[in-house]
């Protein structure tokens, strides 16, 4: 180990000594320049790269240094594996290197190699960003630094960055912010740009119809880019949550402006979207209006209902309807239909009253899920709340019998819900006609009754107990 250590500090502070082999004039490689200045010093750089690179093969990274290190320094333009391999082979040594201050050495040796690798094959941008990313796993505590690097990073590769790069960034501005180093709008701010590149980079992956073109490979591959990068963006968000920076305010104070400006952007409305519903920032206009953006360019079910829930929640009940009905159509699986379909009903009743149609609805959703014991549920409640239904009491008070029949039926097929039912049927039970009201309008407990009006549905007298 003090071998590997004194090899790699001596790279980064000083040159190798040259050594001397025999000429090799018939090599073309020896009138090469980018293998050294001169024949001499391209005779040790071939030597020495077959040497490292035997070494290096078998994983020998101990015998692969020393070789490794003269090539560095003699010949550094020979090949970009020059350094590839070096920070491999450096940052293994860095990890079982347990003296902080030579340690410290060969972290700061890591980050020139990184600075060479640039200045002679360029790729500044995507260097920074594996620099950062690096000097994060070595040496997270240098926070200012490590943000420095993938700041410049960034504003070299924009919409190209790195994802793992924006994640480190992220987290270490989250890191800044905590110990108080970074304010909340450099958080914001940062937030909101990396979160618009992850919208486009996710944009930009291959649609469904590209993938399915593909080898079984590729579509594998395809598949699992695309799960890793939603992944991904996703853990940009959660750091952004955890900050204890992000509320509604400061977000609508970003996005309002940006859609303003883009208002068919769907990059854009998926990046606020995502945002504003990760703050539960539902009740926010701009929110809506991204909302309706998204799901004009592709219905879907969960959209369509998040927003007949909002406008349901503004009063709007025409509008509120209408995407219900849309979020409804857009639903292919039966059992989530079937749960969209009871809320709607539950909205056309009480919000719109029309008890009718609230019925017709929450029996759709039956056929879609006989076991929805809600669905009978409210039924019962519809039927509870009907007023003055027929010319006479008893007809009146025969809404009560048809609602526990269905509490009673919702309770058989969802026992789960079997409180709730047996409360609504304990409390509305007591409605129900003593036995002698029975009796004097000429009825008897146990026989058949046709409950009138809108309900028209036969049920069984029962007294109250």
């Amino acid at each position: 180990m003090k071998s590997q250590r004194s090899l790699f500090m001596l790279v980064a502070l000083v040159a190798a000594t040259a050594f001397s082999v025999s000429a090799q004039p018939r090599n073309p490689l020896l009138e090469n320049p980018k293998y050294g200045p001169d024949a001499k010093t391209r005779e040790e750089c071939l030597k020495h790269t077959s040497y490292y690179t035997g070494f290096y093969r078998n994983n020998n990274f101990k015998d692969a240094e020393q070789s490794w290190g003269i090539v560095y320094t003699i010949c550094p333009r020979s090949s970009e594996n020059v350094f590839i391999r070096g920070i491999r082979m450096l940052k293994l040594v860095i990890g079982e290197e347990k003296n902080l201050h030579q340690k410290k050495i060969l972290v700061d040796s890591l980050m020139r190699i990184y600075d060479k690798k640039s200045q002679y094959y360029g790729k500044e941008g995507q260097n920074l960003a594996l620099k950062g990313i690096d000097l994060f796993t070595v040496a997270p505590e240098r926070e200012e630094e490590i943000a420095d690097i993938l700041g410049k990073s960034l504003e070299l590769e924009g919409d190209n960055t790195d994802p793992q790069a924006m994640l480190v960034y992220m987290q270490v501005t989250k890191n800044l912010y905590a110990s108080s180093k970074r304010t909340a709008d450099d958080v914001v701010n940062l937030y909101a740009r990396l979160s618009g590149i992850f919208a486009k980079q996710i944009a930009a992956l291959p649609s469904a119809d590209q993938i399915s073109a593909m080898s079984p490979q590729k579509q594998e591959e395809a598949r699992e880019e695309a799960q890793k990068l939603n992944q991904m963006s996703e853990s940009l968000d959660i750091l952004f949550t955890t900050a204890g920076v992000a509320n509604c305010d400061n977000l609508i104070t970003i996005y309002q402006a940006k859609f303003e400006k883009e208002p068919n952007n769907l990059e854009l409305a998926r990046s606020i979207h995502s945002q504003l519903s990760a703050l539960r920032c539902t009740d926010a206009d701009l929110y809506l209006s991204v909302s309706k953006l998204l799901f004009q360019a592709q219905p879907t079910s969960s959209i369509g209902f998040d927003i007949a829930r909002i406008l349901q929640a503004k009063n709007n009940n025409a509008g509120a309807a209408d995407y219900f009905r849309r979020a409804v159509a857009a639903e292919t699986d039966s059992l989530r239909k079937a749960n969209i379909l009871l809320e709607f009903a539950q909205f056309v009743g009480t919000r719109q009253g029309e008890l009718p149609k609230a019925r017709t609805l929450a029996y759709e959703a039956l056929s879609l899920n006989p076991n929805l014991g809600y669905a009978y549920l409210l039924i019962g409640s519809l039927y509870a709340q009907t007023k003055a239904c027929g010319a006479s009491k008893m007809d009146n008070v025969s809404v009560y019998w048809a609602a526990v029949d269905k509490f009673s039926r919702a309770m058989a097929v969802q026992p789960d819900i079997s409180s709730e039912c047996q409360k609504q049927i304990n409390y509305y039970s007591q409605f129900f006609p003593s036995t002698e009201e029975i009796f004097f309008q000429d009825l008897e407990v146990g026989k058949p009754y046709t409950v009138p009006c809108w309900i028209n549905e036969k049920t069984t007298i029962r007294a109250k107990q």
